[in-house]
């Protein structure tokens, strides 16, 4: 009896993994808006009712697991040593995502990006996701440093980093259509932690990077 509850959890988890999966194959394929959640229930051989039951919406389709990411970050954050900088917490975060992302199958990757790429309501949720995310970490910045209530300091590294860990998806930056190597993730990543790790003083200025 002990192990029922977590029986039911991980079939739970499976459910929602086939669900995304199948969506967001269905999305690359057709097109996001031509694709409806009864498409879906066909394709994975389950009631509409229970695709609603796992996602409010289509975009969350995609987006499975996000919000789970999103927590793990602010997690590392608050828990973490105050004698490490932030930043390298985060960078920790944003190499583990991008390895996460490369464990998946190809195809699976692939789908992802392109209907990431190419369907704006997705952008808009992930941003939207960003930024309750951005208000939690300002929030805890604010705390562990000790911030003053009109202090931007806690709410502008809380944008960066926003932006920082999107690195680890494969897609921020990268043009429409391109994908982007595992190589080359990981070298973005780097290069944008060194350059807000060195400072932002002398960056646009003629023969900087």
């Amino acid at each position: 009896m002990s192990s029922e509850p977590g029986l039911r959890e991980r079939k739970k988890r499976e459910t929602r993994r086939l669900l995304a999966e199948v969506a967001t194959r269905l999305f690359a394929e057709r097109g996001f808006d031509e694709v409806t959640v009864a498409d879906i229930a066909a394709a994975a051989n389950v009631s509409d009712k229970t695709v609603f039951n796992y996602f409010a919406t289509k975009e969350d389709l995609v987006l499975n697991g996000r919000e789970e990411i999103e927590a793990e970050l602010i997690q590392a954050v608050r828990e973490r040593d105050l004698r490490e900088p932030v930043l390298a917490v985060v960078r920790r975060h944003t190499l583990a995502v991008a390895e996460r992302m490369h464990a998946l199958p190809a195809e699976r990757r692939a789908a992802f990006r392109k209907v990431v790429q190419s369907t704006p309501s997705v952008h808009a949720r992930i941003r939207q996701m960003s930024l309750q995310s951005e208000e939690q970490l300002a929030q805890i910045l604010a705390e562990q440093t000790g911030a003053s209530a009109n202090d931007p300091t806690p709410r502008v590294v809380a944008s960066i980093i926003g932006v920082l860990t999107r690195l680890g998806y494969g897609v921020t930056g990268w043009p429409e259509g391109k994908r982007r190597s595992h190589a080359e993730t990981l070298a973005s990543i780097a290069t944008a932690f060194d350059l807000c790790a060195q400072g932002l003083a002398e960056y646009g200025s003629r023969g900087q990077p």
